[in-house]
This record gives C-alpha cells, structure tokens and sequence, in this order.
C-alpha cells in the first residue's frame, strides 16, 4: 500500500488551463489573474478590499507596516496556533503577549484577553485555528470598548462560516494562506483584506509594491516586494471558481471522521459553536491525558501503517526563540501542544482511505 500522505494539493487539468494560458500570456509576474483573483475572492467574501500578497505571513507583515506599529509595542496573541504572526512581531521588536486558549475550540480564549490589555497594547491577533472560528461576538465587543484592532488570521478556515459570514471578515483586517496545504493553493500566496478606509488599502498596496504607485520609481514610502505572480494567481482563480466542489469533498471527509470517533473516550475533538459552519483544515485531535497515549510514539506508529500524520503546534512556552518572554499561564496551550495529532484532509482522499486512516487510529488508542 502506498502512504497516505497527510495533506495533497487539489489541482486538476483545468488548473493546468488556466495556468499556461498565464505563461503564454507573457505576462508571468503581475497581470489579469491577480485582478481577477483579488475581485472573485472579494465577491467571495462579500468584501470590497482584498490584495493579493505572496503568502499568508506577508499578509500579515504588510498590516504590521501600515499600522506604523513602533519597537516596544504589544500585540496579543493566542497560545496556540501556527506561530507566523508573533514570529513576525518579534522579528520587528514588537512584543507578543499570549493568551491561553479554549481547552475544546483550541482558539484564543477571550475571557482572558482583557487581563493581557495594557496601555501598550496595540493590535489584537485571533487565528481560527483548524478551520475553527473564534467567538467574535465578544472580541468585537473588546474592541467596542477599548479601540485595540483586531488581525484576523483565517489562513486555515478559509469557507468556515459564523452566523452565516464568511471567516477573514470580522477583524478590521484578515489574512488567508494559499500553501500548498490550504484549501484553495497557490502553491504559495495569501490575501489580505480589510473594511478599513480606502486611505489605509491604498496604503497596504504601497507597502506591498517597494512603496511605489503610479510613477515607475517613485517611492511614497519604504516598502517592499510582497507581489504575488499572475501563475500563482492563475492557479488560485481556478480553485476559487471550484470552491463549492471543493468544501463538498472536504466536508465530507470530515462527516466520516466524525462519525467514527464520536463515542470514543480516549480523544477529544474540536469543539464548534452552534453558529460555526465549519470547514476545516485538517482533522486534529486531542489525546486523552488519563489515557496517558503518547502522541510522537503514535504518529510513528501510524507511519508503519503507512499513513502520514502531523503533531500540533509547540506552545510558545516550549520555544527557545519566545524564552525571554514570561509564561506562568499557559496551561491549556501547553496541554493540547503535546497531545494534538493531526490527520489528513485533503480532495483526493477516498473514502474507504478515510476509514483505513480512523479504524487503524482508533486500535492503536485503544
């Protein structure tokens, strides 16, 4: 049997179209697939700002940079999540505060964000973490009252929904992934969007594109090169004209998964609110710590079976680069980073794969 790996690009012959029609085009670095695929993402987000970047970490550098944020300032984080976005703020001396996360949705945990405010405290960061999405009702309601802006990192919940409204809207900015792993690829890639004033896109728009507008070298402000090629963006406005085919099949995957592990005691799944359609980025599963399973021992078990898994994301407590930083409350961050393990979501997974993936999963737990 051939591995089952843990994540596969969806791409298909008219992917392959739509991609050397942009390469006999000529036009192989910006061009028509770019406009287009920032006007149908925008359509699809029922948002009127979206730009294309290179990848989903740019997409939130560039919203550092307009926000003009200065060495010392504070952005709060989750605990828990794939660490792009406070990786990037120590890179520029900001200051990342963590705050535990939800032991069951594995998002931020906003009972806890007001606690980390400080007067310094300059942007607030939440990451939809799996495909979840965070409980914007009352993050919305913490901006309401203390005017902090929120960064929306949906990179993995890209199709999730709440309350009907499409994930990467709720913030005053949000930031999608196309890697190769994502939803919707590119390869490499990401969008930002914001409800922002016009002023402030025209501005993201400069810092993508070296600080340059209209006049050839001409240098409005120090930017830098965060463009995404009309190939990628070829590949991307392909995918986004499937998206509904592509959340049907994925959705589907993980109805099976579900279905298989529901009444099993010694796993503990992602929890959705009721108003969270979600659509997830892989199938992620907590260990039960009574069970005391070791998860890296499992991973390599289930490679023997020939079928790729993934651990969950370090807690910043357990990462040399965040060690000069203080952490005494990170309990269920710490938790849920060495007992997650991740199963795979992608197209082309069968169903009778999926099965083979759950059924030898549930033996090796039990």
């Amino acid at each position: 049997m051939k591995i089952i790996p843990w994540a596969k690009p969806d791409l298909n012959s008219v992917d392959r179209k739509f991609l050397i029609k942009s390469f006999d085009s000529n036009w192989i670095s910006d061009g028509y697939y770019v406009k287009k695929l920032e006007s149908n993402f925008a359509n699809f987000l029922k948002s009127n700002n979206t730009l294309t970047v290179n990848n989903g970490t740019s997409a939130i550098h560039v919203i550092y940079l307009a926000l003009n944020l200065k060495i010392g300032d504070e952005i709060i984080f989750p605990a828990y999540g794939y660490m792009a976005a406070s990786n990037i703020a120590i890179q520029l001396g900001f200051k990342p505060v963590f705050v535990d996360v939800n032991p069951e949705t594995f998002c931020i945990d906003v009972s806890k964000i007001k606690k980390k405010i400080s007067k310094k405290t300059k942007l607030i960061v939440a990451i939809n973490t799996y495909g979840n999405v965070c409980d914007f009702d009352e993050i919305k309601k913490i901006k309401k009252e203390t005017g902090i802006p929120v960064l929306e990192d949906a990179a993995e919940s890209l199709g999730s929904t709440f309350k009907n409204k499409q994930s990467g809207t709720f913030g005053d900015f949000g930031t999608f992934s196309f890697q190769a792993t994502k939803t919707i690829t590119t390869g490499e890639g990401g969008i930002v969007t914001t409800n922002r004033s016009a002023k402030f896109f025209s501005k993201l728009k400069l810092y993508r594109n070296h600080g340059v507008d209209k006049k050839r070298y001409l240098h409005l402000l120090p930017g830098t090169n965060f463009r995404l090629t009309n190939l990628q963006a070829a590949l991307g406005y392909s995918q986004l004209k499937r998206v509904k085919l592509i959340k049907k099949r994925r959705k589907e995957i993980f109805s099976i998964y579900n279905e298989i592990f529901k009444n099993d005691k010694n796993i503990q799944l992602q929890k959705f609110d009721k108003n969270i359609n979600p659509l997830v980025w892989t199938m992620a599963i907590c260990l039960n710590n009574k069970k005391k399973l070791n998860r890296d021992k499992l991973i390599k078990s289930m490679m023997k079976k020939n079928i790729e898994t993934r651990n969950g994301f370090y807690s910043p407590n357990r990462l040399k680069i965040y060690n000069k930083f203080r952490f005494n409350d990170l309990e269920n961050s710490d938790r849920i980073s060495k007992n997650i393990i991740c199963l795979p979501i992608y197209n082309s997974l069968s169903n009778k794969e999926v099965k083979y993936i759950a059924n030898n999963f549930l033996k090796l737990i039990n």
